[in-house]
């Protein structure tokens, strides 16, 4: 007998392989795995010993991942009084369909989807109107791992604008974006780092 397990929830994969287990209390589990051994090493069980208590159970992990089954074979370890079992994460669709018509049964899991959280560009504006310097300059750090500084200094452009216009007269953010443009035409001018003199504007603030 044949049976297949996919499913990237090992939860799943867990639950299913105890119920097909628990069919056969009597029965040896033989675990592999492609480090110990490759499909056709599993011939080797298709016979059972006539002197053996229970029919033994061959799970076999991850052993389709990377290798291709042939009809032949897996008509064999369909036939055969050995109960095969594959665990798999994932499984190509060409080689479900050779297992299925080789009459494996087949338990097949919902995939998970893990939803990643969204990345906020405009995050990096904290590094401008958080309170404290040391706040600052954790925005600004961990908005350069995300976005290169040229993307960076557009979203400060477009906030320090903002904020300056609010102000009844050139005042605090009026001056940061002067000093914030000084600092870029440094950088072409000098070939200093764009990072750094833009970091130190930032922490004058």
């Amino acid at each position: 007998m044949l049976y297949i397990i996919v499913a990237d929830n090992k939860p799943f994969r867990s639950k299913c392989l105890s119920e097909v287990i628990s069919q056969f209390s009597e029965s040896e589990v033989i675990t592999v795995d492609d480090t110990l051994m490759n499909l056709l090493d599993l011939e080797q069980f298709l016979y059972p010993s006539l002197f053996s208590f229970g029919v033994p159970i061959v799970h076999g992990r991850f052993l389709l991942d990377n290798n291709e089954i042939d009809t032949i074979l897996a008509k064999k370890l369909s036939a055969s009084p050995t109960i095969f079992i594959f665990e798999e994460i994932v499984l190509p669709k060409d080689t479900a369909n050779v297992l299925k018509k080789a009459g494996a049964i087949l338990h097949e899991g919902q995939s998970t989807k893990i939803k990643k959280p969204k990345e906020d560009i405009f995050a990096a504006t904290l590094c401008i109107t958080a309170k404290d310097k040391k706040s600052r300059w954790l925005a600004y750090r961990s908005a350069l791992e995300k976005q290169p500084i040229e993307a960076i200094l557009g979203i400060l452009y477009w906030k320090v604008r903002t904020l300056a216009i609010k102000e009844p007269t050139i005042g605090k953010y009026g001056n940061l974006y002067r000093e914030l443009l000084e600092a870029q035409a440094r950088a072409w001018r000098t070939g200093a780092p764009l990072e750094t003199l833009i970091e130190k504007v930032i922490l004058s603030q």
